[in-house]
């Protein structure tokens, strides 16, 4: 947490997570435990990417690792599309996906009860990511 709140370079962050993720690997005692591990090390790195404003190589391999490890839940998948979608304008050849992404967060979103206030945060946040993206989205392929 120092990193972050001091603005460390990213590759330090990247670095000092990565040591974080294997010591919390050696100590975790289930496959649920060390799954929950890499997702977390895998979003905090992806966020941390969004934030220095990384190239798609970078983002992308952290996005590519957490749709693998599967999001723990729907505030993840949320988080993580508003990122993608956010940071079209350095990776514009990936507005496809990220639309698409974007609509199936927000289907799962609507799916919860009308009177849930994750239901509202979640839609909430979608429709902030699609208001400010600088990528509209493409037309239907």
């Amino acid at each position: 947490m120092r990193l972050i709140e001091a603005k460390a370079p990213y590759e330090d962050c990247r670095r000092e997570f990565l040591m974080l993720e294997k010591r919390w690997l050696q100590r975790s005692k289930t496959p649920a435990q060390r799954l929950a591990v890499r997702q977390t090390i895998a979003k905090t790195l992806l966020t941390e990417a969004y934030g220095s404003r990384l190239p798609w190589k970078e983002f992308g391999r952290w996005l590519r690792r957490l749709q693998q490890l599967g999001f723990r839940d729907l505030g993840m998948r949320v988080h993580v599309t508003c990122l993608y979608v956010q940071s079209l304008h350095l990776f514009p050849q990936q507005a496809h996906e990220a639309w698409e992404m974007l609509e199936d967060a927000e289907q799962r979103a609507l799916r919860l009860r009308r009177d849930s206030p994750l239901r509202r945060e979640h839609l909430e946040s979608l429709a902030h990511a699609k208001k400010v993206t600088r990528v509209p989205r493409p037309p239907p392929r």
